[in-house]
């Protein structure tokens, strides 16, 4: 029973949150015009005709998904959400035919956008163990904010330093001869964010 009662209230949260995170469409209804013409969304969106025009333009769907609507200087806009995936084309009734004259089409996609994968660019000091010099390199650069956080043995900061475009064209050079010898952690950081973690060897 408890389940059972989590799971309706995690559903109910979940269709609560739906309008939340639905999009807005806008179609604005002129004389002999839906403009645009054709919309792509997704479900659960919502389009809005507006109408913009002097005439009246009756809207119908031609697959019958709505009961056709006034568009007139009485009947300003007209909201409709689409639940479903699916083709829903339509027309004005005074100034239009199916696919001909004043139409429009509205469809309703079920494809999810995918994210670019995250790429880590190559990073690593040498020589390792090192005596003071030593070279900073990347296998790649790009548009972001690098930066290099040295820490020692206990996770204490100890130097942190931007990483020029140079680190991905031949290295740059570092310069850790005032730090005592011992292991060390050198991180990548990417707009302040950890992406690379790696250990150090110092033999000053």
């Amino acid at each position: 029973m408890k389940l059972t009662l989590r799971s309706l209230s995690l559903l109910f949260l979940i269709l609560w949150q739906l309008p939340l995170l639905a999009a807005t469409f806008t179609v604005e209804v002129g004389d002999n015009f839906y403009r645009p013409a054709t919309v792509n969304i997704q479900p659960g969106d919502i389009v809005t005709w507006k109408y913009i025009g002097q005439s009246s333009h009756p809207t119908a769907s031609d697959n019958a998904a709505w009961v056709t609507f006034p568009m007139n200087a009485a009947s300003l806009t007209k909201s409709l959400t689409f639940p479903t995936a699916g083709n829903f084309p339509y027309h004005c009734t005074v100034h239009g035919a199916p696919g001909s004259g004043m139409f429009g089409t509205i469809t309703v996609g079920t494809t999810t956008p995918t994210l670019a994968p995250r790429i880590t660019p190559t990073f690593s000091l040498s020589p390792n163990p090192a005596h003071g010099l030593v070279t900073v390199s990347m296998g790649q650069f790009g548009g972001n904010d690098y930066k290099l956080r040295l820490s020692n043995i206990i996770g204490r900061e100890v130097r942190t330093v931007a990483v020029r475009p140079e680190a991905a064209e031949g290295g740059m050079t570092l310069n850790l001869a005032d730090l005592p010898s011992g292991m060390y952690f050198y991180s990548l950081l990417q707009n302040d964010k950890v992406v690379s973690t790696k250990r150090l060897v110092l033999q000053n």
